[in-house]
C-alpha cells in the first residue's frame, strides 16, 4: 500500500533530521545525494553526489571508494524520491536536510548541500531537454500508414 505523499514527506523530512549516513536516490537523473554527517578521524560530514547502484549492498561498499579515509558506517538509510528533483525541494525536504548539514558541519557542509540540490536540478532540466528534442533516443516502434 502505497503512503499519501503528505505522510511520505514527514518520514523524508524525519530521516533528515536523524540519519546520520543517508542516500538519496534521484531516480529520474539518476543520481544518489550522499549525506555522510560522520566525523571520525578527524574527517568532516560530506555531501556528495554519485550515481545510483543497483543493490543497497553496493551502495554500502561504494562508501570504500567515496570515503576511504572512514570505516563502513554501521547504518545506512536508503531513500528513494521518484518525484521531480525540484519537488523536493517544494516538500520542505531540502529545506530540512540544508539546516541539518548547517547544524552538523556549519554553512559550508550546508552550501555544499545546496550546490549539491543545484546540480541535480540542472541534471534533471539538461535530461528533460533532450527528451524532448530526441537526443539521445532511438525509436523503437514507429507507426505504418497504409
Amino acid at each position: 500500500m502505497d503512503l499519501p505523499e503528505a505522510q511520505f514527506n514527514e518520514r523524508m523530512i524525519a530521516a533528515v533530521r536523524s540519519a546520520d549516513v543517508m542516500s538519496i536516490l534521484f531516480v529520474r537523473v539518476g543520481q544518489s545525494m550522499i549525506v555522510d554527517l560522520r566525523r571520525e578521524g578527524g574527517s568532516e560530514p560530506a555531501v556528495l553526489l554519485d550515481d545510483i547502484v543497483s543493490t543497497p549492498q553496493a551502495r554500502l561498499q561504494s562508501f570504500r571508494r567515496l570515503r576511504p579515509e572512514l570505516p563502513l558506517p554501521d547504518r545506512l538509510t536508503l531513500a528513494p524520491w521518484t518525484n521531480a528533483v525540484r519537488d523536493f525541494g517544494d516538500a520542505g525536504i531540502l529545506e530540512a536536510l540544508l539546516e541539518r548539514c548547517r547544524l552538523e558541519g556549519g554553512g559550508e557542509l550546508r552550501d555544499r548541500a545546496d550546490a549539491a540540490y543545484r546540480r541535480l536540478v540542472a541534471l534533471e532540466r539538461r535530461f528533460l531537454r533532450e527528451l524532448v528534442r530526441g537526443e539521445g533516443m532511438e525509436t523503437i516502434w514507429q507507426r505504418s500508414d497504409r
